[in-house]
């Protein structure tokens, strides 16, 4: 009875939890159409889908599935994080020298900034999301609920002060770096209860152990 109890409550706060970050989303669609020009508001739409498409991707990378429904030492937990932190660093690379070619070539200072932050982004998600897949692994449903409730609506907040100040697309952009980096911060407040990353790295193991949880 207890175990149905738990099972009941665990299942609970991420229902709770999606209703509420999509009640959220549509307030604040729905305050930026208002503030927004028709022009800008498509744009940001646009770059609003994007950012959920990263997001999506992130939360299905294949390393969380192979934390979640792997049994894996420290040392090899640590070898993925590391890597994922790697993987990040190179995409920000990427992204970033985008924007410089992107400035040089179309001279669109907006456009280069959309991508220089939309670099940071890579830097800030590999570390949270290895830890919501560690709390997921130990059904902390409640602790993650939690970090997702507060960071979006940090995010909301600072997406709208930015609209106020100076009303412009880049306004989403500031919004989820604030979001992802306080659901960073939060996933490493309460996953590093499980686990805390050694100082150790080995690329032939990284790929390894991606080789090796590989479905066939």
């Amino acid at each position: 009875m207890a175990i149905r109890k738990i099972n009941i409550i665990d299942a609970k706060w991420p229902f709770l939890s999606s209703i509420k970050i999509l009640s959220i989303g549509v307030l604040q669609l729905s305050l930026l159409g208002k503030i927004l020009q028709a022009e800008a508001f498509n744009f940001l739409a646009v770059v609003i889908a994007g950012l959920l498409i990263i997001d999506t991707l992130a939360d299905r990378g294949f390393s969380n599935k192979v934390i979640r429904y792997s049994l894996l030492s420290d040392d090899t937990l640590s070898v993925i994080y590391w890597g994922n932190v790697l993987m990040g660093l190179l995409i920000f690379s990427a992204f970033f020298i985008s924007g410089i070619v992107a400035d040089h070539l179309f001279n669109q200072p907006e456009i280069t900034m959309m991508l220089e932050m939309a670099a940071v982004i890579f830097i800030i998600i590999p570390q949270g999301q290895h830890y919501r897949a560690i709390l997921q692994r130990e059904k902390q449903y409640s602790d993650i609920a939690f970090c997702e409730i507060s960071s979006v609506f940090v995010g909301l907040i600072i997406t709208l002060l930015t609209v106020w100040s100076t009303p412009s697309v880049l306004c989403a952009l500031w919004g989820y770096l604030a979001m992802i980096s306080v659901r960073m911060l939060a996933y490493c407040c309460y996953g590093r209860v499980w686990f805390q990353p050694e100082y150790q790295f080995n690329l032939k193991t990284f790929f390894q152990v991606c080789i090796r949880n590989v479905p066939r």
